[in-house]
């Protein structure tokens, strides 16, 4: 458990360096606001291809720890590599390498850590805090040695993550020479389809949230550092509820505690879509606990519950790839039309229809309803 739980503080710190800062210093190298949303995109893009890649190559290999390991250096290299060069072609060529080799971690890491029967939400929530630790210092190393520190920064931490990986528990093998385990099988489950559409309306908000907050509380009146103290205070607010789940499963099963979290994150961009002022935007911040808290954890578990063990790795990481990243250039995309067209109070208001759609789908596919494992 206490390496599992270094690990994951230590492969969230990367994504809490990067994502408040990259969009600065790709603008500090001469990139223009287009350029910069080209580039951020096709590495989110790389993400997805990544995620299916590493995720059959995962299933099937008899040394997944490895695997593991050669994804977090290659993305250590790659952003270290992008410091190179200011060459927008060049440097978009090197993120997006990045980005496939960072983006699928993640899930993998989630499906070994609940195959190796540990407590999910309290390891995840060693996620959230490091991502939140990494956001509060990035911006003050930043200011301090230059915008290029985020990415050795972001390196030094997934090459400490891959000497901790080396401790944890080889996980089991499911595959065979003459079976292999193939992304396909998963679309025979129709509850597995069900919860992969349901997924696509959700999870791109919570990275679309973290690029267009600033405008909107900026258009509420905050200030260029209060909004560091906001995402300080959001992300800081997850961990909490991620401990509390085990709790709340006593009285609650993890599908009905998913749907509550679900209505919770439409009701909150819907709130922002109201253009409220600072003040209440930062009074509010639990709000993302309360939501993304439990959604990060209960929906992980929920694809792995719904699949047999052996598609479990493949099956979170699909999901991470095309509920997660897919949503994710969807919502980033049509986010920044909106912005441009109404402001960050129209951008809410999408982000609101977006989750609503996937609250009435859970709801009508009859998502609630408790799921045996499989």
């Amino acid at each position: 458990m206490i390496r599992s739980f270094l690990l994951y503080f230590f492969i969230y710190c990367p994504l809490g360096v990067l994502c408040p800062l990259i969009g600065q210093y790709l603008s500090s190298i001469g990139f223009s606001g287009t350029q910069v949303g080209t580039v951020t995109s096709l590495g989110t893009a790389a993400a997805v291809l990544g995620g299916m890649f590493w995720g059959k190559v995962y299933a099937n290999a008899y040394r997944k720890k490895c695997v593991i390991i050669i994804m977090f250096l290659g993305a250590a290299v790659m952003s270290v590599a992008g410091l190179s060069t200011n060459i927008f072609i060049i440097y978009a060529m090197i993120y997006s390498a990045m980005y496939f080799f960072q983006g699928p971690v993640h899930g993998l890491c989630d499906s070994m850590v609940m195959e190796g029967k540990n407590n999910f939400a309290a390891v995840r929530a060693a996620g959230a805090l490091g991502y939140a630790l990494a956001v509060c210092l990035a911006g003050q190393y930043a200011q301090s040695h230059g915008l290029s520190i985020i990415f050795y920064i972001y390196s030094a931490a997934f090459i400490i993550a891959s000497l901790i990986m080396r401790g944890i528990k080889e996980p089991a093998c499911y595959s065979s020479p003459d079976k292999k385990i193939k992304a396909s099988e998963l679309f025979r489950n129709k509850k597995y389809v069900k919860l992969l559409i349901c997924s696509f309306f959700l999870m791109g908000t919570n990275v679309g949230n973290s690029t267009y907050f600033g405008y909107l509380f900026r258009e509420g009146g905050g200030s260029l550092g209060g909004i560091g103290l906001a995402f300080l205070l959001m992300a800081g607010s997850e961990a909490p509820f991620m401990f509390l789940i085990p709790v709340l499963n006593r009285k609650f099963s993890s599908e009905k505690l998913l749907y509550f979290a679900i209505g919770v994150c439409t009701l909150r961009f819907a709130f922002y879509a109201a253009g409220p002022g600072w003040p209440l935007l930062l009074g509010t911040f639990f709000l993302q606990g309360i939501s993304n808290g439990i959604i990060l954890v209960e929906i992980v578990r929920y694809f792995s519950k719904v699949v047999e063990p052996r598609l479990a790795s493949i099956g979170v990481s699909t999901f991470y790839a095309v509920g997660n990243n897919l949503s994710t250039i969807v919502c980033s995309f049509i986010g920044g039309i909106m912005l441009d067209a109404f402001g960050a109070g129209g951008v809410y208001f999408f982000f609101a229809i977006w989750n609503l759609t996937a609250f009435i789908i859970y709801g009508a596919m009859g998502l609630y309803k408790e799921e045996k494992r499989v």
